[in-house]
């Protein structure tokens, strides 16, 4: 496997690393970026990166900013160290004017900033209106807004493309069973709340109340109390469904590791032998001189894999 690390300064200046020494690189369903973290062998002293490209047999990965950078000089060898995240970043460090929206589609969201790189399906249906809250993060919007068109949650796909509604296809990425290093099984209730109560307009408690039949069944307790939450003036109760539903994020997940990469992206059908065939989670990738290992999650909660 050929592996390319392309960097980019500040003034557009382009050079290309291709002895790399390890690097790692996170893809999560539930998260707006991708993160890269890679040290690379450089012939002589590079100019300090602002942008980055990873790219395996031509096929790309990464497309992002750099965060943090330092080349290291050891034993006649420099080591340029650099930790990146995905242009889709951006998406969780800008803020839409407070207030409400109406008629509002994906592409009025995107076209509020010119931000990089990032590009999204154009023909994701329009929605009667949100809500925008102070301080929330353009993220926090998109997430609302796909909530209420198909209560979804957004994710982002190779590279910095925004996805709001389902991958239709139906032939899966078979993974090589004779790759396999191993399977597990498992799940998180770490962010699971058992009730939410919520006021109504004058402030009162009692009239929207949810409770969550996982936590009932795991024996947690964990109340919310909030305020009338405007995004679903609709529905009050989806509100309550919301929350539930987020505390309930990888409830039930299952991940494979082989060697190797396949070229699944997040949400592909992937079939790994008799032991799973969902759409994946989760893609985890690390690599050194002994070559590429792939970690593929799959969650099964009311976002992921809910059939």
């Amino acid at each position: 496997m050929n592996l390319n690390c392309i960097l980019f300064t500040h003034n557009q200046q382009q050079y290309v690393l291709h002895n790399c020494l390890r690097f790692s690189l996170v893809r999560e369903r539930y998260q707006a970026f991708s993160t890269l973290r890679i040290h690379m062998l450089a012939d002589a002293d590079v100019p300090i990166p602002c942008a980055v490209i990873l790219e395996l047999d031509q096929i790309r990965l990464m497309h992002g900013i750099v965060q943090n950078a330092v080349c290291i000089r050891q034993n006649n060898h420099r080591v340029l160290q650099i930790t990146a995240v995905s242009y889709s970043a951006a998406l969780t460090k800008n803020q839409l004017e407070p207030g409400l929206y109406t008629r509002v589609t994906l592409r009025s969201l995107m076209q509020t900033y010119a931000l990089p790189y990032i590009s999204y399906d154009e023909n994701v249906p329009e929605i009667s209106y949100i809500f925008v809250k102070d301080n929330a993060a353009m993220w926090d919007s998109i997430i609302a807004y796909n909530y209420k068109l198909n209560h979804g949650f957004p994710y982002l796909r190779c590279t910095n493309l925004l996805c709001m509604l389902p991958q239709t296809g139906s032939e899966p990425i078979r993974l090589p069973a004779d790759r396999f290093l191993h399977t597990a099984s498992g799940g998180s209730c770490a962010d699971m709340v058992s009730r939410i109560d919520m006021a109504n307009m004058a402030g009162e408690y009692g009239s929207f109340t949810r409770t969550n039949p996982r936590a009932a069944e795991r024996n947690i307790v964990r109340v919310r109390q909030i305020l009338l939450d405007k995004q679903y003036l609709y529905d009050p109760d989806d509100a309550l469904k919301w929350r539930i539903a987020l505390s309930n994020r990888k409830l039930f997940s299952k991940s494979v590791s082989y060697a190797g990469y396949c070229g699944e992206d997040l949400e592909d059908l992937v079939q790994a032998g008799d032991f799973v065939t969902a759409r994946v989670s989760r893609i985890v990738m690390t690599g050194d001189e002994r070559g590429i290992i792939t970690t593929d999650t799959f969650y099964f909660d009311d976002f992921c894999n809910n059939t």
